[in-house]
């Protein structure tokens, strides 16, 4: 067999796209997104508005993180035993609800700081079974050689949309306040259902030679046990997964540098996330190019210790200028740092464990904004940027060890690794 190109030429780094049904997921997830990065704009600049709290903005965060770290290891379990396609399209229905209740809430000049907390719970439970479902279809759709191209894909949309999202709430937070930010989120998640209805039914099936007639505990302990038997698995999670708890801060405190630091307003809050968006896209296009670079390990690890520096230049940044680019940066050097995880661990793992394993890496990562209740409460005695300061210092430091410590990552190469085979006990 040759040796894999370093770089892909343009058109194979948008290869997956020829896979008709991944072509529909893909604009499923990029309209979602959009959505969702016009909501996090409007619900974090509500939120301090309402309360003039940074301890109440890590408590929305963490009404929605419990329920994803509860439930999110039984919503992979779902998806490896049910139709992918229908789990994704009933909880954009929950979070279509959801976008509407708070355009009502707000709109009526209702909004209490409680409805934030319960709806935030209801769209992490939604959460629980979307993204698992969603994250371990996409690899199905694309296949096994195409793996890492449709999650750089993926990344593309994610960023592309995180540009695009703030940006239009930006736009509409200007025009015409809070209310109808969340009515537009309401009528992308209808696009997002549409698209998701399209994908074929073979879509949706496992590639099983006979159904699962496991119980759902059974499931869930058998996908634990699968991880368990792997240590380039539980490896490659830990340090894909750990940094997030601490880079999250800083997009959750987001309104408040706008607010209190740089005295930029929602506009300029809209500005600071827009900047975050244009690195990550140019992230993600890097990481489309890279898709077939064998040492994924190594390229994870020397980026994501670039990432704590532009935390460090984003805290002690006084002037929007400047901020901006720290924000940019950030943004890039975390698309490369998380996409090259999501592909690592994806190459690992079993096509019919990647649902529960998925879910595990998305539980992990959903419950990163509970980082922010000790966050918000460092913010209120000492200060946004001493806060994201310690956490730009704390991942630097991080990476640095584990670059020394944990080489099975560092040194990874997807054409010597094949993902293991449960053993007989664990699936019996």
């Amino acid at each position: 067999m040759s040796r894999a190109r370093v770089v892909d030429p343009i058109g194979s780094a948008f290869s997956a796209l020829a896979v008709r049904d991944f072509r529909y997921l893909f604009a499923s997830n990029f309209s979602s997104q959009i959505g969702i990065w016009i909501q996090q704009v409007a619900q974090g600049w509500l939120a301090f508005q309402i309360t003039g709290s940074a301890t109440f903005l890590g408590l929305v965060a963490a009404s929605r993180a419990i329920p994803n770290l509860l439930l999110t290891l039984p919503g992979g379990v779902l998806a490896d035993r049910w139709d992918r396609r229908r789990i994704i399209a009933t909880s954009q229905f929950v979070l279509m609800g959801n976008a509407l209740t708070l355009f009502f809430l707000v709109t009526t000049d209702r909004i209490q700081p409680w409805h934030l907390m319960l709806i935030a719970c209801v769209g992490g439970i939604a959460d629980s079974a979307n993204m698992p479902a969603r994250q371990s279809l996409a690899p199905q759709l694309a296949g096994r050689a195409r793996i890492a191209n449709a999650i750089a894909l993926n990344s593309i949309s994610f960023n592309i949309s995180r540009i695009l999202g703030p940006s239009l709430a930006g736009l509409i937070l200007a025009q015409w306040g809070i209310g109808p930010c969340y009515a537009v989120q309401a009528g992308l998640l209808v696009v997002a259902m549409g698209w998701v209805t399209r994908i074929g039914p073979a879509g949706g099936r496992l590639d099983r030679d006979e159904p699962d007639r496991a119980s759902i505990w059974a499931n869930l302990i058998e996908g634990v046990q699968y991880i368990k038997t792997s240590a380039p698995i539980r490896g490659v999670m830990a340090i894909a997964i750990i940094p997030i708890y601490l880079e999250i801060v800083y997009s959750q405190l987001l309104p408040v540098f706008a607010d209190v630091v740089l005295d930029v307003g929602g506009p300029g809050l809209a500005k600071m996330v827009t900047a975050v968006g244009i690195g990550s896209m140019v992230g993600a296009f890097i990481t489309a190019a890279l898709s077939t670079h064998p040492r994924k390990g190594m390229i994870m690890m020397s980026v994501g210790m670039f990432s704590g520096v532009a935390l460090i230049v984003f805290a002690t940044s006084r002037a929007m200028p400047t901020a901006l680019i720290a924000l940019a940066v950030t943004g890039l050097t975390q698309a490369i740092t998380m996409a090259m995880g999501q592909t690592i661990v994806n190459l690992m793992v079993a096509n019919q464990f990647r649902g529960r394993v998925m879910a595990i890496y998305q539980m992990l990562w959903s419950s990163s904004p509970l980082a922010m209740v000790p966050a918000g409460w460092t913010t209120d005695h000492f200060g946004p940027s001493i806060t994201v300061l310690i956490s730009g210092i704390l991942v630097v430091a991080f990476f640095a060890v584990s670059s020394r410590r944990t080489g099975v990552v560092r040194d990874f190469s997807e054409q010597a690794f094949r993902p293991p085979s449960p053993a007989p006990s664990d699936v019996g």
